[in-house]
């Protein structure tokens, strides 16, 4: 059985009842909650039924590939068409299609309804969805629900990626079920089951592939056999549905994503900010972007993100810690995507660091700058700190093994 990292699992010590982070999250969730309340009242009548929302392109791939058209799936000008005709907004709004295309075969069924309806289905199969992964991550939680029985509800509900996921229809919250379901079979010893698991989440394969990485070097084989199996189907389904030529374009679009954000036109045209990512990227971006060339920035990113798996790969094998570090190094990743921080977050505040609770604490709420797009690398701040504080914790329980050895 793969061993856990000293700060998750049912193992774990209950806290004592008082911990100041828990009473002070416990203050901070109702204020939390309001605000997304507010933010829910604003953006689900005027955003999300109106199609000025994440789920448009998700619909308008779905449609494509039930109507013959899924060669042109790639294509910006044809998925602009089809989302124009299909959602239209009394906006310039478009977002293009970055995932592989494979992904698009779930929202499929969601095609054959009406857009406002599909919208309602998706936002309820999410629902259904945090209440599996609540499910999966009980044990990991189970300090919280001893402090509160409420608590990791509330925990979910308060944490403005998954609300942010949810209520654009985004498909982050489908990652995090399979990484919370990963988690689950780690526990249990089935290290294939969790790779398979982790492997469908190559849609995202940004967060997946560093994740799978690390296992490969901390030697967990059968765990890369799975991702390898799981991840390779997806890749050839993909291929499958838009050809050789639609590769291409997608090829493209990733590096124009990724390359050639050089104005305001240019990151409207991709749906893409990079200081509204909670990660290197944008944190690297948003501090240094006046003072060095974009080739500077870029040396930087890759050498902090470097920096960030070497030191991670030097730990204990452990799901929390390669998210992570996956979630750091990840050169695309927005505020939904950060909807999967839910799982370290819930393992620092089961730990019993009072450095890492406040640090989980400051991430609860430092997350809501991301209300604003362009300050959303914001959150990368405390992300950097729990990921410092993880590794701190997890060197401190090596040691205390080895004294007890010896």
């Amino acid at each position: 059985m793969m061993p856990t990292a000293p700060t998750t699992g049912e193992s774990a010590t209950p806290q004592p009842r008082k911990f100041w982070p828990y009473d002070l999250i416990l203050w901070l969730l109702p204020v939390i909650l309001v605000l997304q309340i507010a933010i829910w009242s604003v953006f689900l009548p005027n955003g999300g039924l109106k199609g000025i929302a994440d789920f448009r392109p998700f619909y308008t791939g779905g449609y494509m590939i039930r109507t013959g058209h899924r060669k042109e799936l790639c294509n910006y000008d044809a998925q602009k068409r089809f989302e124009d005709a299909l959602v239209p907004v009394d906006i310039t709004f478009m977002l293009p299609i970055i995932h592989l295309p494979f992904e698009e075969l779930l929202f499929l069924p969601l095609s054959l309804f009406s857009y406002r309806t599909a919208y309602w289905i998706f936002l309820a199969l999410n629902g259904a969805l945090l209440a599996i992964c609540i499910r999966l991550l009980r044990s990991h939680m189970s300090v919280l629900s001893n402090r509160w029985k409420w608590f990791p509800i509330f925990l979910f509900a308060g944490f403005y990626p998954i609300s942010r996921a949810a209520v654009q229809g985004q498909d982050s919250i489908i990652m995090l079920t399979l990484l919370a379901g990963a988690l689950w079979f780690l526990d249990h010893g089935d290290e294939m089951a969790a790779g398979l698991l982790v492997g469908v989440g190559v849609f995202k394969f940004q967060i997946v592939i560093p994740i799978a990485l690390l296992f490969m070097i901390w030697r967990r084989w059968r765990f890369c056999v799975g991702f390898s199996v799981s991840g390779a189907t997806a890749a050839l389904a993909s291929l499958w549905l838009v050809g050789f030529q639609g590769a291409r374009e997608y090829v493209g679009t990733l590096l124009g994503m990724s390359l050639h954000l050089n104005s305001r036109a240019d990151m409207l045209h991709y749906g893409a900010i990079p200081t509204s990512m909670f990660n290197l990227r944008g944190l690297a971006t948003a501090l240094l972007g006046g003072t060095l060339p974009r080739f500077g920035i870029l040396l930087v990113i890759i050498t902090s993100s470097v920096a960030v798996l070497a030191v991670a790969a030097r730990q204990r094998p452990s799901l929390p810690l390669a998210i992570l570090a996956s979630s750091l190094v990840s050169y695309h990743f927005l505020s939904h995507d950060a909807s999967i921080l839910i799982i370290p977050l819930a393992a620092a505040l089961s730990s019993r660091s009072v450095w890492s609770g406040a640090v989980a604490a400051l991430l609860l709420v430092v997350s809501l700058a991301a209300v604003i797009p362009k300050d959303g690398y914001l959150g990368a701040i405390p992300l950097l700190a729990l990921f410092v504080l993880s590794v701190a914790s997890a060197n401190e329980g090596t040691k205390a093994c080895q004294l007890l050895a010896n």
